[in-house]
Parts: C-alpha cells; sequence; structure tokens
C-alpha cells in the first residue's frame, strides 16, 4: 500500500491529489431556488437560516441552545436531509431549513427530471494561456462570454449556471 501511495505522490508532483480534491457544494442562494423548485432528494447537508431572533429562557443576556439571532445561518454537514419532508424539514416562522446538495447532482437533477444542461469550459481571452476564464452554457446557449462577467474557477462558473437554469424552471 505504502509503495502504492509513493507512485501516485510522485506522478502527482510530490503531492496527493486525491487528498485535495473536493465536490463543491451549492451556495444557501441556490439552495433556496432548488427548494423552491421542489428538488426533492435526499442529501448529506442543510443550511438553516434563522428569519426571526429568538432569545432562550435560560440565556436571558443572548446565545444558548434555544437562542439564535436573525439572519444566522447553521450548517450541518452531516444531517442527511430532503427539502418538504415532513420526517426532517422543520421550516417554520422562526427558521428556514435547505437542501445543500453538490453541484454535480444538481447538473445531474436538472438533466434528468428538467431536460435542461448547465455546463462550463474553460477559456483563454486574447491567446494569452495565463488568463483563463469559464464561459457557462443553459441549453447550448452562452449565459456570459469574455466581454460579460468572467469567472475565474470552475465551481463559480457553474454555481451562476446552476442558478439561471433554475430560474428556467
Amino acid at each position: 500500500m505504502e509503495v502504492l501511495k509513493l507512485i501516485v505522490t510522485q506522478l502527482l508532483g510530490g503531492s496527493t491529489m486525491m487528498n485535495k480534491i473536493k465536490d463543491e457544494r451549492i451556495t444557501l442562494e441556490t439552495a433556496k431556488l432548488l427548494k423552491e423548485k421542489n428538488f426533492n432528494i435526499w442529501v448529506y447537508g442543510s443550511i438553516t437560516e434563522y428569519v426571526k431572533t429568538q432569545k432562550d429562557p435560560e440565556y436571558p443576556e443572548g446565545g444558548g441552545p434555544f437562542g439564535w439571532e436573525k439572519g444566522e445561518r447553521e450548517v450541518d454537514p452531516t444531517n442527511y436531509f430532503c427539502n418538504n419532508h415532513q420526517g426532517c424539514d422543520y421550516s417554520n416562522k422562526k427558521y428556514r431549513m435547505y437542501a445543500v446538495p453538490t453541484q454535480s447532482l444538481v447538473a445531474r437533477w436538472l438533466r434528468e427530471v428538467h431536460d435542461i444542461q448547465v455546463y462550463t469550459y474553460s477559456h483563454t481571452v486574447n491567446g494569452a494561456a495565463r488568463y483563463i476564464d469559464y464561459v457557462v452554457y443553459v441549453n447550448e446557449s452562452a449565459i456570459n462570454d469574455s466581454r460579460d462577467e468572467e469567472f475565474q474557477t470552475y465551481e463559480k462558473a457553474m454555481e451562476v449556471g446552476l442558478q439561471v437554469a433554475l430560474e428556467k424552471i
């Protein structure tokens, strides 16, 4: 096993890239759109956004396990969660809960359920290989090009593409 790890490390230029690669989760804004569009797939990860301030009676000065401020957010990456499911989505007048899937799962859901393709590709500007931005496509139509908003990472470009696609549903 150690020999295999050494070979992989050498092939990847001295660092094990496998430890650094991770699926990007969507932002709260995209999570809100997903819930609105009835994304109801069970995923690991949720965000709770508090819409009203609540004081914990045991902690009148603030805080405590049952106190929070309006606008406060709590992220739980280990919670198994499904939007609008009565067994786990306890959204109410005090807080809203949202599933937070990976970008790749959302893109697949859009493709398989709504027949909407979202993809990006890297694009060099003016032939300068060191300057790359990402062009986002939703159903074969570019939503940006080199004159519009530039995305310096694939993940930021994909997030915007997902939001545009969700607004089309």
